[in-house]
């Protein structure tokens, strides 16, 4: 949210990277994009850089 406080920000949603095999820290390489369109609406995905899966 735009608000300095965060009770008073609104929680819009959850996201989550799940299947990602443990690894050494730094190791795995996930590009994750965010995108605002023309009316507004947040998409967020995720990319694992070594495997091509999103």
């Amino acid at each position: 949210g735009e608000r300095a406080m965060t009770r008073d920000n609104n929680l819009l949603g959850r996201f989550e990277l799940t299947g990602i095999p443990p690894a050494p820290r730094g190791v795995p390489q996930i590009e994750v994009t965010f995108d605002i369109d023309a009316n507004g609406i947040l998409n967020v995905t995720a990319m694992d850089k070594s495997t091509g899966k999103a």
